[in-house]
């Protein structure tokens, strides 16, 4: 399966830019968007609700996770790498378009 997940840090910025993003993407490249998970906070930690549910309940061994840009992940670059590495522990592919 594959999923996109966009993250702007407040509600004044609009998540429709990256959500086009990765829909024009898998529709150019003809792949099947299951869904994409949004959340409209900071980048400073992963505690973000939609991310959570994404990471802990939703993505499984062998799935694809699509972001717009890495920073749309996560601020911090530790932790970033971290969170990167854990889905190359579980098998799960992070294709970063930008």
């Amino acid at each position: 399966m594959v999923y996109g997940y966009h993250r702007t840090s407040t509600t004044d910025q609009h998540l429709d830019r990256g959500i086009k993003e990765i829909t024009d993407y898998c529709t150019s490249n003809h792949i099947e968007l299951s869904k994409i998970y949004t959340d409209q906070q900071t980048g400073k930690n992963f505690n973000r609700p939609r991310y959570q549910v994404l990471k802990e309940d939703v993505l499984r061994s062998g799935d694809e996770l699509i972001i717009t840009e890495v920073d749309r992940l996560g601020r911090n670059k530790q932790e970033t790498l971290k969170e990167l590495q854990y889905y190359r522990d579980k098998n799960i592919r992070v294709k970063i378009l930008e």
